[in-house]
């Protein structure tokens, strides 16, 4: 019975001091999962991040899809211009043959005219002539006056002849002046033709010129969608590379806690197989006990038979024999008794050594642990700092930067109201994301929108997500971004802009939840926090 204590308060002692273990792998398990947790947020924000991404490439392919069919276009329009001015100049060569030909037709209507001029004075001499010499008294003279019938038919034959040649004249005068009405006419309509024609060929080609000015004009917006959107695309990537880094971190803490738990778990695997060694041993010892007490019952029974058996003869032999039995026996179970006693302690001690071995191993463990975590928060500690250390640099330069800026004309606030949305990360009012990363500074209310600095207008249009924006060019390295404005902007591409003049008016185009000025400041390609500039 007192075996079975002993190793029943063992046992007890030994649960006992296995609880805090099992405590700690429990809180150990807990750890590894929050860490599991924020992992698994960082990888989703990148896996967004990526899926943005993606979505800015398609957007660049797209772009650079459209701006390559709008030099396809242009090339086409200037292959029809060559045409047009090909066209142009062969009419222009036929124009000028035909000036030619007018010239050469208006030689031969002076000819023509001279000799109509011509023959009016000569019908006119015949006719005064007639009228002052050939009247009818001097021809029927000159009939009279005729010798004989061969000179009358002489006579006759000469005033014929004049007759004749007055009528030939006449004909001669009348074709010659429907050839010249003709030819008139006919060089009038043909310079009307050739010059109609050029008027139109022109007409075509200053409106294809129009239409490549157009053209060009829409392949510069397109190209500077494009670099606007590789600038995102450059920061959304700078992006998932510091979530990247910090999930590098954080998989060497998950892996420095699952070596702790691993550990941990191995302990307790020890101190569990301990367990059941020790179980094991008290259980045979308990059957080795009873077998001897067994035993013990068994020879008792033989003695009490064989003092039965001798008790009819030897009665006071056996009383004297049963008394020293007693004596004997009682010594036996004291001797036993102090045997079961040193081997109980025997095996407290083992148990004791064991414990104090498991104690010292998990000692090791959790300073090993403490010295892993203590390096990995020195890391992080110094990683930190260096961080803080180059923020704080970046953000004096920038301050010293925007000082000297201010000594150059400063910079305005660009519209009126409250700041609602600050640079840096947030939670996207629009999707909902968490993490999410705002690279331009929120000013809500109404009113006008003014440009914070002079300088160059680059963009003014539409975009999906900034809905009308304007895009200036301060000329320093510096650019500034005015979004969600109303329609009817102010201002357009390669205007230049003056300090204050006004822009447009705020609004809620684009992907926006209200009436607010989304204001971007670039430094060098990349965004910086407008606050330090306008404050």
């Amino acid at each position: 019975m007192k075996n079975k204590m002993i190793i029943g308060l063992v046992s007890s002692m030994l649960l006992t001091t296995a609880a805090p273990m099992v405590s700690n792998v429990a809180y150990a398990e807990e750890t590894l999962e929050e860490l599991q947790k924020e992992k698994d947020t960082i990888e989703n924000r990148s896996e967004e991040l990526g899926s943005v991404i993606e979505e800015t490439e398609s957007e660049m392919n797209e772009l650079e899809q459209e701006r390559q069919e709008l030099e396809t276009n242009i090339q086409s329009l200037q292959i029809t211009i060559e045409e047009l001015s090909k066209d142009v100049e062969k009419q222009e060569g036929l124009l000028e043959e035909k000036n030619k030909e007018i010239k050469e037709l208006n030689k031969e209507i002076e000819r023509l005219t001279e000799a109509i001029e011509l023959r009016n004075e000569k019908l006119q001499t015949q006719a005064r002539a007639t009228q002052t010499k050939w009247n009818p008294t001097n021809i029927i003279h000159m009939i009279i006056s005729a010798e004989d019938i061969s000179d009358l038919i002489s006579r006759m034959g000469i005033i014929g002849t004049l007759v004749s040649a007055n009528q030939t004249i006449i004909e001669d005068q009348k074709r010659d002046q429907d050839a010249l009405v003709e030819a008139e006419s006919k060089i009038q309509m043909e310079k009307e033709q050739v010059e109609t024609l050029l008027v139109e060929v022109k007409a075509n080609r200053e409106e294809l010129s129009a239409q490549q000015t157009e053209l060009d004009n829409e392949i510069m917006y397109v190209a500077e969608r494009y670099q606007m959107n590789a600038a995102e695309k450059e920061q959304f990537v700078s992006e998932q590379f510091e979530l990247a880094q910090e999930t590098m971190a954080l998989n060497a803490d998950i892996k420095a806690e699952e070596e702790r738990i691993a550990e941990e778990k191995r302990l307790e695997e020890e101190r569990l197989a301990e367990e059941k060694r020790l179980e094991a041993i008290r259980i045979a010892e308990e059957k080795r006990l009873e077998e001897e007490r067994e035993k013990e019952n068994a020879k008792a029974a033989a003695k009490d038979k064989e003092v039965k058996a001798a008790q009819v003869v030897q009665k006071q032999e056996k009383n004297a024999k049963k008394e020293q039995q007693k004596k004997d026996a009682a010594a036996e179970r004291r001797a036993e008794e102090k045997r079961q006693a040193e081997k109980a302690a025997a095996d407290k001690r083992a148990a004791e050594n064991r414990e104090a071995e498991r104690k010292a191993a998990a000692e090791r463990a959790e300073a090993a642990r403490k010295e892993a975590a203590r390096k990995a928060a020195a890391e992080r500690a110094e990683a930190e700092r260096k961080a803080a250390e180059a923020a704080k640099a970046e953000k004096e330069k920038e301050q010293a930067e925007t000082s000297s800026s201010s000594s150059n004309g400063g910079w305005l606030r660009p519209a009126s109201g409250y700041f609602s949305s600050s640079y840096g990360y947030r939670v996207h009012p629009v999707t909902g994301a968490r993490g999410s990363f705002h690279n331009g500074l929120d000013i809500a209310g109404g009113g006008p929108i003014r440009a914070a600095r002079s300088g160059r207008v680059v963009a003014a249009s539409y975009s999906g997500t900034y809905g009308n924006r304007v895009i200036i060019d301060h000329g320093d390295g510096y650019r500034s971004l005015y979004a969600h404005m109303q329609n009817g902007l102010n201002v357009s591409v390669g205007q230049n802009v003056s300090q204050g003049q006004q822009l447009g008016i705020m609004g809620t185009t684009g992907r926006s939840t209200g009436v607010h000025l989304h204001f971007i400041v670039y430094k060098n390609g990349r965004t910086v926090n407008p606050a330090n500039y306008i404050r």
